[in-house]
């Protein structure tokens, strides 16, 4: 008979998949009068949906090639098919998962924002009611999803082999999903940006134009890129780092030989905090009433996520001490809960540097009366300094965590302490189903606003202009969730790369600790090329803007110069099709560099300077990534809310002659502006591709552990294939 535990996370997430499809179905049979309301936002919707499938093709190749490598790799190795077998099924099964969470949550987000729009016309209740729902399909089948396939792959292995061979062939399930989210976040990131610089400069710089005009050719590609960006690549991340923190935490507790119940402690609060989810959703329905309208949705929405916390809570307390003796149950339940809590501190931090409401991003807004340059300087410190309090909150959850685990959970010391620090970070990214939700609202709600412009529904304004500004707060914070969990999720994974490799290679953990010394070059090197390998990535993602953004303009003016549309509308049409397409084919046309850079640069360090170098290589892309995305993702979000202050509130200075007051379209503002374009990239391409780069160098590293295990062994004291070429070169 099944244990509970996984009778529960097979069952739990069949009822999460329901109340997605049920959400679905209940937003989609919405259907709007106003046929022009439709129309739009179909294009959208056709407009997401073209850039998945073209990208699922583009992706489909190097998947081919890479579940090959992985059956070859691990057959040499293991001299098994079945091993080999298992690990290219993980692998696809990876992919696949979040290749389908990311187009189910897509389709529902894409067509709800009409639906959002014309709910409108009935109170902010509705409308509130309608886009969160859409948000939730993405947020409950990504979570669904993840541990429905994690928790069937480790039933199966674990009934046919042997721990810890069942852990190496499940691991590749968490490259699987690394891929997927490293194509639709880079490249996604790339078309977001793209398309809204495009739009912009031609539409509204150089036209004249509102931003939602639809006279414009590229503004329904910019409303598919806020699908793209906002929905589809920050799902396919986080479902990246909740299905590889899971793997993480399974593979760590069978090199470590834990008890039953503790190998399978990781799918148990999972499902627990799940289960926590599925509550918290219910809360965001009825009428919203108060005087303040936009605070009253606001605080309905923070409490579905505090409702969430306080039942998982609740949950792992009482499973915690029936299932564990009273201390190693304390360990368990803090460690968990600290995890929780560094998702509610980093989503505070990052309101906090990046909300019109607080001092950092009013202070950067009184910057711009002197000049853009003071805007862009304040910014970036300010986005400096915002990355210390999720880096001390994440050392303090990881610190905390690991004491207790080494005093209270078998077998102690280093490896209780390290099994203590994965538990803190399934606490965090258990979180994904009800954070996604959020998240996914923001690009409904953002959507339904430029439709009610774009078809004259003024008097819905009052609606869905709140419910835009609390969906960009949620886009923001969030960002500062997805890079905390990019950043456990790789140390799990870091962590268990070294053990499987001294594993592989028969040395004792005590001795291999010893040979990662921090003065022997194999580390400095390895370190110094990850450094060298997050700057390049960097570079080339926000190039790739630049250059996709300009293949629009050119587009753009050439529709407006030839279809005389601005003359001639409505009788004369923008081609939309042609601007998506343009935009799409270049973002992952633009992608393909650093993307494969983030595969192949972990697997040469390996072959060159063996396991040793490779770890310093890891470490390296941690500690270089982790605090620059946080940096890029906050400074471009205090930056564009720096704009948006000066336009909503404006902006008072005493003068010799007395106060005056800026507002939109003044010098400040043009200046502010500055900022929110030297900031959109940041905060939604380089900033977030960061995460899956860090994720993918930790999966491939640890899916060819073995085989850098059997190279490292050739020469265990030196670089193998270095010291090989130098031998030649000396002969």
């Amino acid at each position: 008979m099944l244990p509970l535990e996984l009778i529960l996370a097979i069952v739990v997430p069949i009822v999460g998949l329901a109340l997605a499809g049920y959400n679905a179905s209940s937003v989609l049979r919405i259907q709007p009068e106003k046929k022009e309301l439709t129309e739009i936002n179909m294009l959208i919707a056709e407009g997401g949906k073209t850039f998945l499938m073209r990208e699922y093709k583009t992706i489909l190749p190097t998947g081919v090639v890479l579940t090959i490598l992985i059956w070859v790799a691990y057959y040499v190795i293991f001299h098994s098919g079945l091993m080999a077998g298992l690990a290219a099924l993980s692998f696809a099964l990876g992919a696949i998962g979040s290749a389908v969470a990311g187009y189910l949550g897509m389709y529902v987000t894409t067509r709800s924002a009409a639906k959002t729009a014309w709910m409108g016309r009935n109170g902010m209740g509705p409308a509130l009611s309608t886009s969160f729902k859409a948000g939730t399909v993405m947020g409950l089948s990504l979570a669904s999803i993840a541990l429905l396939i994690v928790t069937i792959l480790y039933m199966a292995y674990s009934s046919i082999l042997p721990t810890p061979l069942w852990a190496e062939a499940l691991a590749p399930v968490a490259f699987g999903a690394s891929l997927i989210s490293l194509f639709i976040r880079v490249a996604g990131g790339i078309y977001t940006k793209a398309a809204d610089w495009g739009a912009d400069i031609v539409g509204k710089v150089e036209a004249g134009i509102p931003e939602d005009d639809p006279r414009n050719p590229g503004v329904i590609a910019d409303n598919v890129g806020d699908n793209v960006g906002d929905c589809a690549g920050m799902a396919s991340d986080v479902y990246e780092s909740f299905v590889v923190v899971l793997a993480g935490a399974l593979l760590l507790a069978a090199v470590f030989k834990l008890a039953p119940s503790l190998v399978r402690l990781s799918i148990m609060l999972a499902t627990l905090t799940l289960i926590g989810t599925l509550v918290g959703v219910q809360v965001v329905r009825g009428e919203v009433k108060g005087k303040d309208l936009a605070a009253a949705a606001m605080g309905k929405l923070n409490l579905a996520l505090y409702t969430t916390i306080i039942v998982a809570a609740i949950l792992v307390a009482i499973y915690s001490f029936i299932a564990f003796p009273l201390m190693e149950a304390v360990a368990i339940f803090v460690a968990d809960l600290l995890g929780m809590i560094t998702a509610i501190v980093v989503l505070f931090a990052t309101e906090y540097f990046t909300h019109y409401t607080f001092p950092p991003v009013r202070n950067i807004a009184y910057q711009a009366v002197l000049s853009a340059s003071n805007v862009i300087v304040a910014g970036y410190s300010y986005g400096l300094l915002s990355a210390i309090p999720t880096i001390f909150m994440v050392v303090a959850a990881l610190g905390i965590s690991y004491v207790l685990g080494s005093m209270f959970i078998p077998p102690y010391g280093i490896e209780g302490g390290i099994f203590g620090t994965a538990v803190a970070s399934v606490g965090l990214l258990s979180l994904a189903g009800i954070v996604i939700s959020l998240d996914s609202y923001g690009p409904v709600s953002d959507n339904a606003n430029g439709l009610v412009e774009m078809t004259g529904m003024d008097e819905v304004r009052d609606v869905t202009d709140p419910l835009d500004a609390i969906g960009n707060t949620f886009k923001a914070t969030t960002k500062g969730y997805a890079i905390a969990s990019a950043g456990l999720a790789a140390l799990i994974l870091f962590i268990g790369f070294i053990y499987e490799v001294v594993e592989r290679m028969g040395i004792p953990l005590v001795k291999a600790f010893g040979e990662l010394m921090v003065i022997d070059p194999r580390i400095i090197i390895g370190a110094l090329i990850g450094v060298a390998l997050v700057y390049f990535f960097s570079s080339r993602t926000l190039a790739a803007v630049g250059r996709a953004a300009g293949e629009l303009v050119e587009e753009i003016r050439r529709q407006f110069r030839t279809k005389r549309i601005l003359e001639l509308w409505p009788q004369e049409k923008p081609d939309y099709n042609r601007a998506i397409d343009i935009v799409t084919r270049h973002a992952l046309k633009n992608f393909l560099v650093p993307g494969l850079s983030a595969v192949v640069v972990p697997v040469a360090v390996g072959l060159a300077l063996g396991w040793i170098g490779l770890v310093g290589t890891i470490f390296g892309v941690i500690l270089a990534g982790f605090p620059r995305a946080l940096l890029m993702a906050n400074a471009g979000g205090a930056w564009d809310n720096a704009k948006k202050y000066i336009e909503i509130e404006g902006i008072t200075i005493e003068t010799p002659s007395g106060k005056q007051t800026f507002g939109k379209k003044s010098e400040p503002h043009k200046n502010a502006v500055v900022g929110d374009v030297v900031g959109d990239p940041f905060k939604d391409t380089t900033g977030p591709s960061l995460n899956p780069l860090i994720k993918v160098v930790n999966t491939v590293s640890i899916v060819f552990a073995p085989v850098i295990a059997m190279i490292s062994l050739i020469n265990p004291a030196a670089a193998p294939l270095i010291m090989h070429l130098v031998s030649i070169l000396m002969a």
